[in-house]
């Protein structure tokens, strides 16, 4: 992923990952955050499809947990539909102003700078747009986007293809700096970069594999 964009993400960039359900775009992030982790830098994980428990379970799967109780640090989003978080941070969908005040809170409790090169995942914003609506989310999505960046915060913004309305999508891709693409099939899964700010591409499928 690194040589497909001349060496990486630009920091302080918030891109789309967009894709099919089983695509890769949420076993993509975890690596992406565990990367992070392990240049002793602070990863933040918005998740709205599985509870902290399981996120752990899955990186210890893949033996990305080393310096993971320090570096991670996870806004649950999802536990709220049964009433039962035992996260430090936690949001109800059906509020994105609260949503967007933990987003804040987290980062600032941890005293994130621009030079800490800090990574972020919100995944997945589709549950985002299905709960808040598109017009909130995306508004959210633009509040959220500045504060990131005035802190230098990298970040991945997981979108699923096919349930949204092609103008959702556009307007996604329009508050966000970058797009990677991802799809699967018999031949395995593949990416591209479909385009990234300040920086050269060639738009082709490169299949890819995430291991331990």
């Amino acid at each position: 992923m690194d040589q497909m964009m001349l060496g990486g993400i630009p920091l302080g960039s918030l891109c789309l990952v967009l894709g099919p359900p089983g695509a890769g775009k949420s076993i993509l992030s975890k690596r992406f955050i565990y990367t992070g982790i392990e240049g002793r830098k602070d990863a933040f994980l918005v998740t709205t499809n599985e509870g902290e428990d399981r996120i752990l379970e899955t990186m210890q799967l893949f033996n990305w947990d080393r310096g993971v109780d320090k570096g991670l640090h996870i806004l649950d989003c999802y536990s709220w539909k049964s009433g039962k978080s035992s996260s430090k941070y936690s949001a109800s969908l059906t509020s994105l102003t609260d949503l967007s005040v933990e987003i804040t809170s987290m980062v600032d409790d941890i005293g994130v700078r621009p030079e800490n090169e800090s990574r972020i995942v919100i995944d997945s914003f589709t549950d985002v747009i299905n709960y808040g609506g598109s017009d909130r989310a995306l508004r959210l999505l633009d509040t959220v986007r500045t504060k990131l960046q005035t802190r230098g915060v990298t970040g991945l913004l997981l979108l699923e293809e096919g349930v949204h309305d092609e103008k959702t999508v556009k307007s996604v891709e329009y508050a966000t700096d970058g797009t990677v693409r991802m799809k699967f099939s018999e031949q395995g899964r593949f990416m591209m970069v479909s385009r990234m700010t300040a920086t050269p591409l060639s738009s082709k499928w490169i299949p890819f594999t995430i291991g331990k």
